[in-house]
């Protein structure tokens, strides 16, 4: 493997973060590459070096801006939960309407079912994996 794919993944092989077969190759790299051993030492340095950091802690009133309250929370929750509902209803609505329109055509009519059941699955895979990503983010509860 290439030193520049390598050198991509030595932060995440540092930190603990790769799949088993990412950290095997990067690895199996190391042995024969030197290049690519020192880049990881300096890594290692590195972050040995910000862990040595005395960084001065916030107080909890000094974060104010950042910090959201639970109504804000809901808030959004709640918005993206109805828009949601909205969508999907307002399309299951048109596709019904589209169904049972006699002025439509056999042939636009399968045209715009699989459309909207197309963007309806992408979206749905979509936010399939958003939901999954989210229970194993590692920086989930990180200030943005």
């Amino acid at each position: 493997m290439k030193c520049e794919r390598i050198e991509v993944r030595l932060s995440g092989y540092l930190d603990r973060e790769l799949t088993q077969q990412q950290r095997q190759s990067v690895e199996v790299h190391l042995r024969d590459c030197g290049r690519c051993r020192e880049v990881l030492d300096q890594l290692k340095a590195a972050k040995k070096a910000a862990q040595q950091l005395d960084v001065e802690q916030l107080e909890d009133r000094e974060w104010g801006p950042f910090h959201e309250n639970l109504l804000e929370k809901s808030g959004r929750r709640l918005g993206w939960g109805l828009l949601l509902f909205w969508i999907a209803a307002s399309g299951a609505y048109g596709l019904w309407q589209l169904a049972v329109s006699p002025s439509e055509t056999l042939a636009s009519k399968i045209v715009l079912f699989t459309l909207i059941l197309g963007l309806g699955l992408l979206f749905l895979s979509v936010l399939s994996q958003r939901l999954r990503e989210s229970r194993r983010d590692r920086y989930k509860g990180v200030l943005r």
